[in-house]
């Protein structure tokens, strides 16, 4: 099971904002949508993360996967492809198409996903998408869903 996961509006919510940031404190994910996160994925060892969001851009793998809990971060093993810009123009749909991209450069055919954002509309309608609200980010409700997803695909893993 892959999970293709942003970030900002996910595990950093846009609440966070409202106060002045520091600069060394940009680059951190609020503890509770993170705490409700790994709990889920926990219970699920065999799910891997992928990183969709704008992030990969900025930072590298190794700096994104740090930011989560070891036993987690070990399990970010990748990040979607930066899209070709005629790939962008003619596609509303554009982190669907960074998922498909993703499986198509790996080989991948377990294509068992599921993604994690604050856009519904980045993929196409009915795609297995846990969308947060962006104020808040990842809470416990987005929690459960995220696990009965998980927990619907036969081979995730050792669901307690």
């Amino acid at each position: 099971m892959w999970i293709f996961l942003d970030i900002d509006g996910v595990l950093v919510p846009e609440k966070k904002f409202e106060q002045p940031v520091l600069p060394k404190d940009m680059i951190k994910f609020d503890p509770i949508c993170l705490n409700e996160f790994e709990n889920v994925l926990r219970r699920y060892p065999t799910a891997k993360i992928v990183i969709s969001s704008s992030w990969r851009e900025m930072y590298s793998l190794d700096q994104i996967a740090s930011l989560f809990s070891p036993d987690i971060g070990v399990r970010v093993v990748g990040v979607t492809p930066c899209l070709h810009p005629k790939v962008i123009e003619n596609n509303k749909h554009i982190r669907h198409q960074g998922v498909l991209e993703y499986f198509r450069q790996k080989n991948e055919e377990n294509k068992e996903w599921v993604a994690i954002d604050d856009i519904a509309e980045f993929y196409e309608p009915d795609s297995p998408v846990v969308v947060t609200d962006a104020y808040y980010g990842f809470n416990h409700n987005s929690a459960q869903i995220l696990d009965r997803y998980l927990a619907s695909f036969k081979g995730v893993g050792n669901r307690e």
